[in-house]
């Protein structure tokens, strides 16, 4: 797989020190004015430059929330986000004083015996409607790239899902993963590379999935586990052609 980094920032923080940096959550806009900014090349799926009753939405309004999972009830992955937020959602923070550019931030802990765990964020392109995710079509788009900084996990997971939109329901989405750098980095991912993996059903093609997209999630693993715990940080997240 082929991956463009551009590294921009160096630095280790925890989630409660982001926000320490950032005065805090940053004031809320109306994600109703928010529109991707979009030309010939781009769309920017999610800059986080948006918030709606208090959480960070995507550039069209989508819904943003932590998702968990463990093969081990006994060994539960944890996470902190936005405090009282239901369901649970990454803080939007600053990463640096003075600077108005905001991401997202969770912190996770994954712990063993587990064969596999994992703490991620999904992003939902457009506000869900009746309880149930709305698609965008971005088959026309080959790559996509995001900024993120990383803590505590070698690697992380980029899956793109369509749910509830005739597909199925299969257990894993197209998928990829990336290994990742110190500091804040643009990761640039062909979106050709992303498959299923081997076990999953039923199979859908990432192309299909392009067409009826609901979401994008991206997801601190580990499989086997040992125990782990860090920092996860998202910005821009861009589809290009």
């Amino acid at each position: 797989m082929r991956l463009a980094k551009a590294s921009a920032i160096v630095f280790s923080m925890t989630l409660a020190g982001l926000s320490a940096l950032a005065g805090g959550r940053a004031r809320e806009a109306s994600a109703q004015d928010a529109k991707p900014a979009q030309n010939g090349d781009k769309l920017v799926y999610a800059d986080f430059e948006s918030a709606q009753d208090n959480r960070p939405v995507s550039s069209h309004g989508g819904l943003i929330q932590i998702v968990s999972y463990q093969e081990s009830p006994s060994s539960q992955s944890s996470f902190k986000g936005l405090a009282g937020s239901n369901p649970p959602a990454p803080e939007l923070v600053r990463l640096k004083q003075g600077d108005p550019n905001h991401a997202i931030a969770f912190d996770y802990q994954l712990a063993s015996p587990n064969q596999y765990a994992g703490v991620g964020v999904e992003v939902h392109g457009e506000p869900d409607k009746d309880g149930k995710p709305v698609a965008d079509d971005l088959s026309e788009y080959k790559f996509v790239s995001l900024q993120i900084y990383a803590t505590g996990v070698p690697s992380l997971r980029l899956e793109l899902q369509s749910r509830g939109q005739g597909l199925g329901a299969p257990q894993a989405f197209p998928q990829t993963t990336f290994k990742v750098a110190q500091g804040l980095n643009t990761y640039k991912i062909p979106l050709k590379t992303l498959l299923q993996p081997e076990w999953a059903q039923p199979r859908v093609a990432v192309k299909d999935v392009l067409k009826k997209l609901t979401a994008v999630a991206v997801t601190a693993y580990c499989a086997p586990c040992t125990p782990a715990k860090g920092t996860v940080v998202v910005d821009n997240i861009v589809f290009e052609k």
